[in-house]
């Protein structure tokens, strides 16, 4: 049940929140609404009120507000010329009237995330020493080592892994110097531009310093039945010695339906429990599947959350706005140059219910965090320049005020036809998509 009310709440908001932005410029310029749609044609129910039908359509996933005098997904090709309409309105107030979704989508993330930091705080992780590099990895590969101590990316210094991660992702594509201290000596790393074109990757493959200690036990698990309790530590497995969080969970997701024996630390005690980690499947971004070994333990909480003003959370609010939406307009250019397949980026309804779910499970803050998210990503895919989307309506207008003339009511129908007709196919691939990727 939490799914369902989840998914319903995220597209609901989203959507609503987007036609409520064209709604509101189309009032402010006189332009008559005759539909306000959560969803796509067929209309279900509505009510209607003064000269606004608002309305449930069949087709979930997405929404619309219709307008007289503008051809868009409810295939109306009435125009009559009345100064109401919308097709008489100037270019310059089309275009802000067709923007204000995409401008609402992005206020609203603003907003949430703003709100988010200033009432959360800033989870930090405090540390810079690096704790596991990744075999194979990009990091190896430049010369990272396990208890690194990163001291500065591009001589800007860094005091905790949060500030790390961001001068790393805000130099991608120039060269990086990573100035880290190693057994009491400083020494320099150089990252080159090209290595991330060659290895097709944005990660370095290094982790933060975790200790293997047990921050909780998850009940009817394989840790659990075996005693592990609150505050055990892991000092080794089959009598291999673990240095972090990250090398025992590496171990032990190898070892599924193997037994395995930990030697832990309660206190001043060390004793010896042997347990079986139990299989779970988990799938990867590109659908491919693995099975991994569970023993239901969690790292303690080596987060701390600082508190911010509101003005550093505005700040916050907008420095994460504009890396998620950095990242998505990457991962659509990813997507155009083959560098990354569409099962690996394109996730559709399917997936953005499950992770509704799973992110309502952790607490409402998290839902609207995604809430966040998806309504950059909604932002973004809208303002691309494709019929029936805010940006091919976009397009409509400026071609017509480059001519000085509109295109004709049949040019216009055309376009959204075969938008339609494209907007129903990617619907159907994306299921598909997730479907692949959640059950096979």
């Amino acid at each position: 049940m939490i799914y369902l009310v989840s998914v319903i709440f995220v597209f609901s908001l989203l959507v609503f929140i987007h036609e409520l932005g064209h709604f509101l410029a189309a009032k402010l310029f006189g332009v008559r609404v005759e539909r306000f749609s959560i969803g796509y044609p067929p209309r279900l129910f509505g009510i209607k009120i003064g000269d606004t039908d608002y309305c449930i359509s069949a087709i979930p996933f997405g929404g619309y507000v219709k307008m007289s005098g503008m051809i868009d997904e409810s295939m109306d090709s009435e125009i009559k010329g009345e100064p109401y309409e919308f097709n008489s309105k100037p270019a310059w107030q089309k275009a802000i009237i067709i923007s204000a979704g995409v401008i609402m989508n992005a206020l609203m993330a603003l907003v949430i995330l703003t709100g988010i930091f200033w009432l959360e705080g800033e989870k930090v992780i405090p540390t810079t020493v690096i704790g596991h590099v990744q075999e194979g990895s990009i990091g190896e590969k430049v010369g990272f080592q396990k208890l690194d101590k990163i001291l500065a990316v591009n001589d800007q210094p860094v005091q905790n892994w949060n500030e790390v991660s961001q001068a790393f992702l805000n130099q991608l594509g120039d060269e990086i110097r990573f100035k880290v201290e190693r057994n009491g000596q400083v020494v320099e790393l150089v990252f080159q531009k090209d290595d991330l074109k060659k290895e097709k990757s944005e990660q370095l493959g290094i982790f933060p310093f975790i200790p293997a200690e047990v921050g909780d036990v998850i009940p009817g698990m394989p840790a659990a039945r075996a005693g592990l309790q609150k505050g055990d530590v892991i000092v080794a497995i089959d009598d291999q010695p673990i240095a972090d969080w990250q090398e025992m969970t590496e171990i032990v997701r190898a070892h599924a339906n193997q037994e395995i024996q930990l030697t832990v630390r309660r206190g001043t005690e060390t004793f010896q429990v042997s347990l079986t980690p139990m299989a779970e499947t988990e799938i990867a971004e590109d659908g491919s599947r693995t099975i991994v070994g569970k023993i239901g333990i969690q790292a303690i909480s080596f987060v701390e959350r600082r508190p911010l003003t509101f003005i550093q959370s505005v700040k916050r609010g907008f420095q994460q706005s504009y890396f998620t939406g950095t990242m998505i307009i990457k991962s659509i250019g990813w997507l155009l140059t083959g560098k990354k397949s569409p099962k690996e980026v394109i996730g559709g309804p399917i997936m953005i219910s499950k992770m509704a779910g799973d992110f309502a499970r952790t607490g409402f803050i998290n839902l609207m965090e995604l809430v966040a998210y998806l309504s950059i990503m909604l932002a973004i895919i809208n303002i691309l320049p494709l019929p029936v989307l805010d940006g091919g309506h976009l397009a409509i207008i400026a071609v017509e005020a480059i001519r000085r003339k509109p295109l004709s009511t049949e040019t216009k129908m055309r376009i959204q036809q075969i938008g339609m007709a494209l907007i129903l196919m990617l619907i159907v691939f994306v299921i598909y998509n997730d479907i692949q990727k959640i059950f096979f």
